[in-house]
């Protein structure tokens, strides 16, 4: 019995030290950069990648082949199904991982590991930080910008910064911009601002009704630090060629025949029926989003010319009166939406002359429209100005711009 249990020793110290020799070879093969298992996983991983790229790249090209001169706009996607459309061999695996930016397959730093990032960096892709949506933003925001800007569902981002102006559209090319407001009780109206009457005050300009469904302006403002204004002035329907005073969809794209000749009641309801969803809905200005729009451009209007002003707007505004480098051909007279860059202000167009605007506030029996028309003194009805005219009217030189509401519950 003695000699039979030294013999039961003996093989269980064999095979421990097989089992360590083993395990040695094990860790000395994954330390090794000859790691044959390490080389496999290196190798699909590229493989992978190059096949995306590949994918991306025909894709692209079938969009120009497509859409020819006409293709403004790149390919950006951060969503897995938004990805596919792209690529369609694309996983799960690699999702959140790579995402698309102007036509570019580029990877997320912080989501992937230290030997992803050197196989994406020998494969000579470029990375990119990508803020990711807040849980309580989810379910109406598709991302965020690096520099904290909400992009709706529905929606993709098309150029710009917080600070001069990002510009996003919808499935149908229409164009905003956000209007930043760091602080809720920034978000108000100015009385200060020159207007028609000096009876216009805030105990006797009303709002009247929001859109459908918008309980209170000021909720979206507060939770996603700011709101989505039109890049351009409304529009006519798509494939009418002249404004009239009816109920249709208006458009915020550049080129646009303007949507003048319509009064406030029908303004009002084609603004509501622009765009209308789970995640947003359009409406007209209101006076405080207005005022806090105008105060978020002061800066740059100020850098134009020394007597650039709020007050003032003779250097970016098309009116009869503009002046360098406003002045451009074709001023004093109603133009297209976007029809000059010198009438721009921070990626937005025509806010300042072209036409008046008609806004939700109200003051007696009158409705306000604001910002000056091609046809009036840039000095005397500013991009600040207040006028009011009744309701029923309709005139050439009154049109409208949406407001873009993203809802919060």
């Amino acid at each position: 019995m003695k000699n039979n249990k030294r013999g039961i020793s003996l093989i269980v110290l064999i095979v421990t030290i097989i089992v360590i020799i083993i395990l040695a070879a094990v860790v000395v093969l994954t330390l090794s950069k000859n790691n044959p298992v390490e080389s496999a996983r290196k190798a699909r991983f590229m493989e992978d990648v190059r096949s995306f790229q590949d994918e991306l790249a025909l894709s692209v090209s079938k969009d120009y082949v497509t859409k020819k001169e006409n293709r403004n706009e790149k390919f950006n996607a951060t969503e897995f199904n938004d990805m596919k459309n792209y690529i369609p061999s694309f996983t799960k695996d690699y999702d959140k991982k790579l995402y698309v930016k102007d036509d570019e397959l580029m990877y997320v730093e912080d989501e992937v590991t230290e030997n992803e990032k050197k196989w994406l960096e020998e494969l000579g892709m470029a990375k990119e930080s990508i803020v990711k949506v807040p849980d309580d933003w989810k379910g109406f925001i598709a991302s965020v910008t690096e520099d904290g800007v909400p992009i709706p569902i529905g929606f993709t981002y098309v150029e710009g910064t917080k600070e001069t102006g990002t510009v996003i559209k919808d499935e149908n090319d229409n164009e905003f911009v956000w209007i930043p407001v760091d602080n809720i009780n920034d978000y108000e109206k100015d009385f200060d601002f020159p207007k028609y009457s000096s009876l216009m005050t805030e105990s006797t300009v009303s709002d009247d009704k929001l859109p459908s469904g918008i309980t209170d302006e000021t909720l979206d403002v507060a939770k996603y630090g700011g709101f989505y204004i039109g890049r351009y002035e409304a529009g006519i329907p798509e494939g009418e060629s002249t404004p009239t005073n009816k109920v249709g969809i208006p458009v915020s794209k550049k080129d646009a025949v303007v949507w003048t000749n319509i009064d406030y009641d029908n303004a009002k309801s084609n603004a509501e029926q622009m765009i209308s969803n789970d995640y947003v809905q359009t409406g007209l200005l209101t006076g405080k989003a207005w005022d806090t729009t105008c105060h978020w451009i002061k800066d740059y209007v100020e850098t134009i010319d020394d007597n650039s002003s709020l007050t003032d707007s003779r250097f970016y505004g098309n009116y009869f009166d503009s002046e360098s480098p406003a002045s451009v051909s074709g001023y004093g007279k109603k133009q297209t939406a976007g029809h000059s860059d010198k009438w721009k202000v921070k990626n937005i167009y025509d806010l300042a002359g072209n036409v008046k605007e008609w806004t939700n506030e109200a003051f007696s029996s009158d409705r306000i429209n604001r910002g000056g028309s091609c046809n009036s003194g840039a000095k005397y009805v500013p991009v600040s100005y207040r006028s009011s005219t009744s309701s029923s009217f309709s005139y050439d030189y009154i049109g409208m711009r949406p407001r873009l509401y993203i809802k919060t519950n």
